[in-house]
């Protein structure tokens, strides 16, 4: 019995397995795979949460500060007949009263922060769903060329039988079968490096979704052209507006303001406002007492660190500016110079489809004429290759047209799922 239940699991186990191999993997799916488990998107997300407790731990110095503590001494000597002991206990209340606005400089600081490491999560976040969709795309790319490299080997095999049945009845020589089995070989090589390409493709799309080891199997073929456009002033503006490391930028520029505002009240008076209750005595509450106090503190002269400090602020300042301009020239170059890739790369796939079109006719021919026994070896031989050839340069051109698309929404910032 035991060993039939045994048995029954191994059974149930392969088929899972087999259902999890078969299993398609589309690119949404991928990339929601990756959002969840991609270790650069949790270490973002915990640099998010970081911030804003940063920002509570700023607030907090606004917020009542209650403080409690007791002693109990005791003390023997030989000139006293008995132990004597002291007593005491005592809770306080401070408060913060005014601060000309260095509380909430530096609460406004801490959000400024926070509002930059939602940018870098956001900017983390397209460079994941960017890697992504670039690692299928090529794995795409590598699939038909595969499929390509395995056509060419049969078209190859097919001709080697051809050549090998001619020569046997007299009607070709030789040195076609050599010819055929030369080209066999080659295009067994080409096979097996189409092979390992793939392989390779299939490793990079498990390791941009965070999971190195995944197995990857079949995945659904998306490298067919769509027509997609944007004017490029739109892109341009878009990519203002999105950019996740713009706004980060700024941001940045936005805390170096509000680091400046704050050194410029190094020498600004404080007030603060206390208030306790003590019990002590020999004994506990033997006598008791309250106190309050209200305290104004007003720097006169600090060695001219304030000054120091406003000065560094000054041209910490003016770098974050230059460095937003920077980056704001920067992206609008990237924009550009994608969307002119794009619209090339649309031309080019428009002239490789017609070159495909054109080389399968022309092996067609040579096919049916080398299968008539008319045609030669060099005939058939070019024009498998050159078919081979055209259907290459159209994958590539459907995987460019894909590459430069992402390119362009990448510069244009906030890639969707």
């Amino acid at each position: 019995m035991r060993n039939k239940i045994i048995a029954a699991l191994f059974l149930i186990r392969i088929l899972f397995a087999g259902a999890a191999a078969a299993e398609t993997l589309t690119l949404e799916s991928c990339v929601r795979t990756a959002l969840e488990k991609h270790p650069d998107m949790v270490a973002a997300e915990s640099k998010v949460a970081s911030k804003k407790a940063a920002v509570g731990q700023s607030a907090a110095d606004s917020r009542p500060q209650i403080k409690g503590g007791a002693t109990n001494t005791r003390s023997d000597s030989t000139d006293s007949a008995t132990d004597s002991g002291r007593y005491n206990a005592s809770i306080s209340l401070e408060q913060s009263v005014y601060d000309w606005g260095k509380r909430g400089l530096k609460i406004e600081g801490a959000r400024i922060s926070m509002g930059a490491a939602d940018a870098e999560y956001l900017d983390t976040r397209d460079k994941i769903i960017a890697g992504v969709r670039s690692a299928y795309y090529n794995l795409n790319r590598a699939m038909r060329q595969h499929e390509v490299a395995k056509a060419r080997f049969e078209n190859y095999q097919k001709r080697l039988l051809w050549a090998k049945s001619y020569y046997e009845v007299g009607t070709k020589p030789k040195i076609e079968v050599t010819k055929a089995e030369s080209d066999l070989a080659n295009s067994k090589l080409a096979l097996v490096k189409a092979e390992s390409a793939t392989e390779q493709y299939r490793a990079q799309l498990a390791s941009s979704m965070g999971i190195p080891m995944m197995d990857i199997k079949n995945v659904a073929d998306v490298l067919s052209y769509k027509e997609w456009s944007v004017p490029i002033d739109q892109a341009v503006e878009r990519a203002v507006l999105n950019r996740p490391d713009l706004a980060s930028q700024r941001k940045k520029v936005e805390y170096a303001e509000t680091v400046l505002a704050l050194e410029k009240k190094g020498l600004s008076p404080e007030i603060s406002a206390s208030a306790g209750y003590n019990a002590y005595g020999s004994a506990p509450f033997d006598d008791n007492g309250w106190n309050a106090k209200l305290s104004l503190n007003f720097p006169l002269y600090d060695g001219g660190l304030t000054r120091s400090r406003v000065q560094g602020a000054e041209a910490d300042l003016v770098t974050a500016r230059a460095q937003l301009d920077s980056a704001s020239n920067g992206v609008m170059l990237e924009v550009r110079k994608a969307w002119y890739a794009l619209a090339e790369a649309r031309e080019a796939l428009n002239a490789s489809l017609e070159a495909e079109r054109q080389a399968k006719e022309t092996y067609e021919l040579a096919e049916g004429r080398y299968e008539a026994g008319v045609g030669s070896s060099l005939e058939i031989s070019d024009a498998v290759e050159s078919y081979a050839s055209a259907q290459t340069n159209t994958i590539l051109s459907l995987y460019e047209c894909k590459a430069k698309r992402l390119d362009l929404e990448k510069a244009m910032g906030g890639l969707e799922e």
